[in-house]
């Protein structure tokens, strides 16, 4: 059967990279474009069951709307990728296509949607919504499609049905071996030279080694789309795959899109010795909590091809550290103690801190901004709280009013704050990069990378016109 898989266009003036913050999609810099890993994963069990998979890239490819559409074709079975802050725009592309070929079962993948699907259901000519890890759930769906059996009757499926939203039964998540039994994603499909991030230079490639994090914070996409329970793959079929990469897509620069990834000490030990030995010239990088990492197991990442670690810092306030964040930092010491092995071993870091808690003030807020300083991360990002939906946020924080979806980019603050406003949380996101970057130190090293420098003040300008969004 023919399957086409679709990657919606950008909103207006907007770069959206959908699979960020567990699939709920964030407001990205113009540097960076990741490819649709989870399109590319269902692709490749597809063509493993013998099927005819095509991806369209609307954002890598910089096509509207109309540029798709004339790409359609015929096929049976049709899947668009969606985010909280694109989900009205990628529903209006379900309704064009369905007016092209109403006989397409139309599915749209995305946290934004499985966790809220009647809202997609009931706006939108959609026939189903794919809740969780998709690539199971779509395949069984084709398969009986092909059959002549219901399609829309398998479990992970909400589907429209005499007028009313029915919810399937939910299907499990894949654990380990599961994970290593999936093709590697059909990367052949999309141009490789389309997909770049600031930090490194050529193409670059995602590749996801686990799912699932157990710490579990409040406000945290990545647990309410993958779980909690820490599901790994073996050292061995990552280093595969990893080694596919270079020798057959030609692409030196990974990714790592786990939101652990040092999750599992000795596994992380063994891929780095894996690729030491096999010396394929790699570089990557990953994110984790400051917490799994030491000096030995940083000292050996960098010998592997490591140049770079993110870190989920979040707030300089103890209690709200502990009570959003479940510590995931053990004190500011230890923080600073790693920050600057990974600088002594030559690797970059990277800082995100949020601000915009419940009960966070001013004083709270200056707080964040003291710890990036003193930890002097390489780069940073400064977020808006936003309590993506079926987090312990979103449950605690929702009203009686809708949150506007529309308004999680990531930047927008969505009044979650009770002790600021939505302008003075925006406000003190631009003075925490401003504290950051204008430091005379931090200037003259910025000064050095103008690329970068100029592509985070293009950032910063678009931080001032959100101002007053909320």
């Amino acid at each position: 059967m023919d399957i086409l898989l679709i990657n919606p266009p950008p909103p207006p003036r907007q770069r959206v990279s959908r699979g960020l913050m567990g699939g709920f999609g964030m407001v990205v810099g113009e540097g960076l474009c990741y490819p649709p890993l989870d399109l590319m994963y269902v692709a490749s069990i597809l063509e493993a069951n013998g099927h005819r998979a095509r991806i369209i890239d609307g954002e890598a490819q910089q096509l509207t709307t109309s540029d798709v559409m004339r790409q359609l074709g015929k096929p049976a079975v049709i899947g668009l990728a969606t985010s909280s802050a694109t989900l009205e725009l990628d529903l209006a592309l379900v309704d064009e296509i369905k007016k092209v070929v109403p006989d397409a079962i139309v599915f749209i993948t995305g946290s934004q949607g499985s966790k809220v699907p009647d809202l997609a259901l009931v706006n939108s000519k959609v026939d189903a919504v794919v809740r969780g890890e998709p690539e199971l759930t779509v395949a069984e769906m084709v398969e009986a499609l092909e059959k002549g059996d219901d399609p829309l009757s398998v479990a992970g499926l909400s589907v429209q049905r005499n007028g009313e939203v029915a919810h399937n039964d939910n299907r499990e998540m894949l654990r380990g071996d599961a994970l290593d039994a999936l093709p590697f994603p059909s990367r052949q499909l999309l141009p490789k030279e389309d997909y770049r991030i600031p930090t490194m230079e050529g193409p670059i490639q995602t590749v996801q080694s686990s799912r699932g994090c157990p710490i579990n914070c409040t406000y945290c996409g990545y647990v309410v789309a993958q779980g909690i329970p820490w599901r790994g793959r073996s050292a061995r079929n990552v280093f595969d795959e990893l080694e596919h990469i270079v020798r057959h897509e030609g692409i030196t620069n990974v990714v790592f899109r786990d939101p652990l990834f040092a999750h599992d000490r000795e596994r992380v030990l063994d891929l780095c010795d894996m690729l030491i030995e096999a010396d394929v010239g790699l570089k990557w990088q990953c994110e984790t909590a400051i917490k799994t990492l030491d000096d030995p197991m940083i000292e050996k990442m960098a010998r592997a091809g490591c140049v770079s670690v993110s870190f989920g810092i979040e707030s300089g306030n103890p209690e709200l550290q502990k009570k959003y964040s479940r510590g995931k930092i053990k004190d500011r010491e230890h923080a600073k103690v790693v920050m600057d092995s990974c600088r002594k071993h030559g690797i970059a870091t990277r800082g995100f801190f949020m601000i915009g808690f419940p009960e966070e003030t001013p004083t709270m807020a200056r707080q964040t901004m003291d710890l990036a300083v003193y930890l002097n991360p390489d780069t940073v990002q400064f977020t808006a709280v936003t309590p993506y939906p079926d987090t312990k946020l979103y449950n605690e924080s929702k009203g009686d009013e809708e949150y506007d979806f529309s308004k999680f980019t990531g930047t927008t603050p969505v009044g979650v704050a009770k002790e600021m406003t939505d302008d003075q949380v925006s406000s003190h996101i631009r003075e925490a990069y401003r504290r950051f970057y204008m430091r005379p130190g931090r200037v003259l090293r910025e000064l050095k990378r103008p690329q970068l420098m100029w592509q985070r003040f293009r950032r910063y300008l678009g931080l001032l016109s959100t101002a007053g969004d909320g």
